[in-house]
């Protein structure tokens, strides 16, 4: 539980409590001496009622384990009681309208860690202060620029974050314009926000600053001194009997040293027990595969690493910007582009403990390599060799220079992992060892759950939410259930377009778009007649329908793709033309074909691995096709685990796949697909000298203009040759519910589960 503020800093929300710690300890408030009082007040056993909220730790909050109202408040009350020989009777009350309950006797006195005001002694009537505390600037442990208040202040794009109806937030008004202010219902809701980079800074009570400083470690820091010296006091209605009585026995307690006492036991050593987090669930239709990064090649299983594991360059999450990763800085590259030399933190480690070094990431790297596992292209189409400088040096050598070269090390084959617990020579399966990322693999049972749990060795900020389990569905009716009652907090991918529809208008669920790289598209093999001859393959890009498969199997959520590039990618066109079906039929007819003596043609399709829409698709690309009237369309599936093995044995002359991006650069649209030795990986084996060598040219070119007009003339030339053929590009959508914070979506794909929160 988060530690409130300590001035009168609060509506009725409920902030939650985290205890300040010793270290480091924040300036002792030192209580201030009441006015001269008689020497003694009887208030002869007599009820006083005392307002509180409940909800503001470690003044007043209820204790989880008994149900019972405990905190600063009800000792000084009791001990206050004590002195007068009276009663106290806690009365819960909101903190808003307070003010005016009090002035209107709904109670005798407010405690509640209330700030005197003048603008509020105009409305009620205050005891002498009993604490002294001050205003800070609390900001993220990495900011550099702000330095203290004035800094704030001259920083005019600086965002400062309050609590709403706060003497903070009258303050910072008076700073730096209501303009630059955002207020929050809760100072745990601004907190939450500057870490998350949405303010750059709070400004806040020096002991809740503290607080908030003890319950998250090293993301949080006070920018200067304390710019403010304000009294806490309590509060009564104007000309109360009670006023006097208080404020003698305020000068009791604090010659006696009972206010000492209570500061140090609630403000100091106070340490409340903190309820465990039940695990953030996360629903999918998707599947694991291989949990070694030398063998999978599939997205949901790249996810899983991308949040148990880590590359020497990472994305900044929900950008296509890179960062440092395992690395501790960005790369020293030779002239010739061909050598980066990476220098890793150091005291990283492995699940295991093994330590995260240069000698890991070159044994990682000759792994993928040797094993020559799906996606070992990543390493070895580029890798000459790895050199190991020293213990956190280590040296990349090239084949040749490679102008994205940067975002491949951020993909999973590029991932080290601990020598100690995956093989040397074989594929681990169903190795839960993960590598050094936000979180570490607990426990896994296949195609049912998978629980991560927060990496406490992780070298970055820790993850928002300590656990997560990953639920596997069957099917995309099965997770809308569970997520309509509430056995699930995120339903990722994938339910049904019809389902994001019905979702958006119930008030319960957040429905959220993302940008997506996501593409669909046609394969066709050349090795199977007639589709070695191009008019054929013209043909069917002339006759597919990408408005029917977009607007009725994918009801907008994917929009219709003319290139293998994918639109927002750098270098794209609109290369393929719209659908013309005399058009087609014209090229069918050059080819030999009649509707007398149609092409009869296999379209494959997978029924489970694109999602339970796989079947429309297949369904509407066969309408489009028969409607030229010179075509007859056989559908054909096989799972996804068959699929692969007929891809690989050029099996399938038609089939239908998609791509998610393993880097975003168009080389990874276009080279797996066409380049002569890679097509065959994905069952296309197509072949052009021409092609090879726009590619090839493309890839090397580091002059981003020059690199524009190559894949310009790739993206024409495909539409002559047809090696594959595009008709969607999705957007991702996910839904959560209602209280789930943190979502956040990016052109990679790749979902961070360390940025959810609830």
């Amino acid at each position: 539980m988060l530690f409130g503020a300590v001035a009168s800093c609060k509506p009725a929300a409920t902030p939650t409590p985290a205890p300040p710690t010793p270290t480091p300890a924040p300036p002792t408030p030192t209580p201030v001496l009441p006015t001269p009082t008689p020497e003694k007040y009887d208030l002869g056993g007599r009820e006083v009622k005392i307002a509180v909220e409940n909800a503001y730790p470690p003044f007043n909050f209820i204790d989880e384990k008994t149900g019972k109202g405990v905190g600063w408040d009800y000792d000084a009350g009791r001990a206050i009681c004590e002195v007068l020989n009276c009663k106290p009777v806690f009365v819960e009350t909101a903190w808003e309208g307070i003010f005016e309950a009090a002035a209107a006797g709904e109670f005798d006195v407010a405690f509640d860690g209330i700030t005197y005001t003048e603008e509020r002694d105009k409305v009620v009537d205050f005891s002498d202060p009993y604490m002294l505390y001050g205003q800070v600037v609390l900001v993220r442990a990495d900011e550099t620029e702000i330095t203290d208040k004035d800094t704030l202040v001259a920083l005019k794009d600086k965002i400062v974050g309050v609590q709403l109806g706060t003497t903070n937030e009258k303050t910072a008004i008076e700073l730096v314009g209501e303009e630059r202010v955002h207020s929050f219902d809760t100072f745990d809701m601004a907190v939450v926000a500057l870490m998350a980079g949405d303010v750059d800074a709070v400004i806040i009570d020096d002991v809740a600053a503290y607080g908030f400083m003890a319950t998250n470690p090293g993301k949080l820091k006070i920018a200067g001194e304390r710019f403010t010296s304000e009294q806490l006091a309590f509060v009564f209605k104007p000309g109360s009997e009670l006023i006097e009585p208080f404020n003698y026995a305020l000068k009791v307690l604090k010659e006696n040293g009972t206010l000492d006492k209570l500061y140090k036991k609630w403000f100091i050593e106070f340490k409340p027990a903190v309820a465990e987090k039940a695990p953030l669930i996360i629903g999918t239709t998707d599947k694991v595969t291989d949990l070694d990064p030398a063998q999978t090649y599939d997205f949901h299983t790249w996810e899983i690493f991308y949040n148990t594991a880590e590359g020497l360059l990472t994305y900044k999450p929900g950008t296509t910007e890179l960062k440092p990763g395992l690395a501790a800085e960005w790369p020293e590259v030779s002239e010739d582009g061909k050598e980066w030399t990476f220098k890793l933190r150091p005291g990283m480690k492995f699940p295991d403990g093994t330590p995260v070094d240069a000698k890991a990431v070159k044994w990682s790297l000759d792994r993928v390599i040797r094993l020559q596992g799906d996606p070992n292209w990543l390493v070895s189409a580029f890798v000459d060799h790895v050199e190991v400088v020293d213990d956190l040096t280590v040296k990349i050598v090239l084949k040749k220079a490679v102008g994205f070269f940067p975002y491949l090390t951020a993909v999973t084959p590029w991932f080290p992992v601990s020598p100690n617990c995956y093989s040397e020579d074989k594929f681990d399966e169903d190795s839960t060892c993960g590598g050094h990322g936000p979180y570490r693999i607990k426990k896994w049972e296949r195609d049912v759950e998978m629980e991560l749990e927060a990496n406490p060795d992780y070298h970055g900020e820790p993850p928002k939410w300590p656990s997560i389990i990953v639920k596997y569905f069957a099917d995309a009716t099965t997770m809308r259930l569970a997520l309509e009652n509430g056995e699930i907090d995120v339903a990722w991918k994938t339910l049904l377009p019809t389902d994001y529809q019905d979702l958006a208008k119930n008030p319960n669920f957040n429905v959220i778009e993302g940008p997506g790289a996501y593409i669909r598209y046609i394969c066709i093999n050349p090795t199977h007649k007639p589709f070695d001859d191009l008019r054929v393959k013209q043909a069917i890009a002339y006759a597919i329908d990408r408005e029917a498969i977009t607007e009725k199997v994918f009801l907008g959520t994917h929009k219709p793709l003319y290139s293998m590039v994918p639109m927002g990618m750098t270098g794209h066109i609109d290369a393929f033309p719209k659908r013309d079906l005399e058009k087609a039929k014209a090229l069918l007819k050059e080819a030999g074909f009649s509707e007398d003596k149609p092409l009869e043609m296999d379209l494959w399709w997978t029924p489970t691995h694109y999602g339970d829409t796989e079947k429309d698709v297949a369904a509407v690309m066969k309408d489009a096709l028969e409607e030229t009237g010179m075509i007859k369309v056989n559908l054909q599936s096989a799972e996804w685990a068959t699929y692969v093995d007929y891809m690989g044995a050029g099996t399938m002359p038609v089939f239908l796949l998609g791509w998610y991006p393993d880097y975003l650069d168009p080389d990874n649209y276009t080279w797996p697909f066409a380049q002569s030795e890679a097509s065959a990986d994905l069952g296309i084996f197509y072949s052009n000298p021409k092609m090879d060598e726009l590619l090839e040219a493309a890839q090397t070119e580091t002059d981003m203009d020059k690199r524009i007009e190559l894949y310009k003339q790739i993206q024409e030339l495909w539409t002559t040759e047809c090696p594959t053929i595009p008709f969607t590009q999705g957007s991702l959508y996910v839904v959560t519910q209602k209280n789930v914070t943190g979502v956040t979506l990016a052109p990679y794909m790749l979902f961070p589960y360390f940025l959810l929160s609830k």
